[in-house]
């Protein structure tokens, strides 16, 4: 006996319809998704680049300032990463106007009418409170005449022995503070913020 076959289901015409118009859909969304995401991608990119040479940046300021901060560990004792640290802060990474007009990375205060000398309003804490008062500062050269007034006045004056005595460089940041470099009172843990953050530990080896 002759088995019948089985005829295929002969599937609706509108089936056809909906399968292509649903590749259709499924084409036009996946162009449309690749095309938001290099377009993300590519409105990134100057973001990005933007990174990359900040990034740039702030490493050469670091590698400008560290034969400078060696010298004056030699000469006094004073961490490097502590001199990098309050170079990056005091100047903003080089782009204060005292330290890209006057060279001053330091912030270093003038007390004679006859040094170099420049006037600015400065941001002070009196009383806990931060205020704007003027003040004058000194004006250098260049910069590595900034750097040897800085290990010159960490390094040798009386007030600040307690920094140079420091063993860590934990110690040397609360040390500058409770010594008057700043009054800021949240000094210490900036310096300390940026000395780990950028590694700055490692040069004091």
């Amino acid at each position: 006996m002759k088995k019948r076959k089985r005829r295929k289901k002969k599937l609706p015409k509108n089936f056809y319809i909906f399968l292509r118009f649903a590749s259709t859909g499924l084409i036009t969304i996946s162009i449309m998704m690749i095309i938001i995401f290099a377009g993300r991608e590519i409105a990134s990119l100057p973001e990005k680049k933007r990174i990359h040479d900040d990034e740039i940046r702030k490493e050469n300021f670091i590698e400008a300032m560290l034969p400078y901060a060696e010298e004056n560990q030699q000469k006094y004792r004073i961490f490097p990463s502590i001199t990098i640290a309050q170079a990056i802060l005091e100047s903003n990474w080089g782009e204060s106007t005292l330290s890209k007009n006057y060279s001053n990375y330091f912030g270093i205060k003038s007390i004679r009418e006859t040094d170099q000398r420049i006037v600015f309003q400065t941001n002070e804490y009196i009383d806990g409170k931060l205020v704007q008062i003027p003040g004058a500062f000194r004006a250098y050269d260049n910069l590595a005449a900034s750097m040897a007034h800085h290990g010159l006045l960490v390094g040798t004056a009386d007030r600040y022995k307690p920094v140079v005595e420091s063993v860590t460089y934990q110690e040397a940041a609360k040390a500058l503070y409770a010594c008057g470099y700043s009054t800021d009172p949240n000094y210490p843990d900036k310096l300390i913020e940026l000395i780990e953050k950028y590694k700055l530990y490692d040069y004091d080896s």
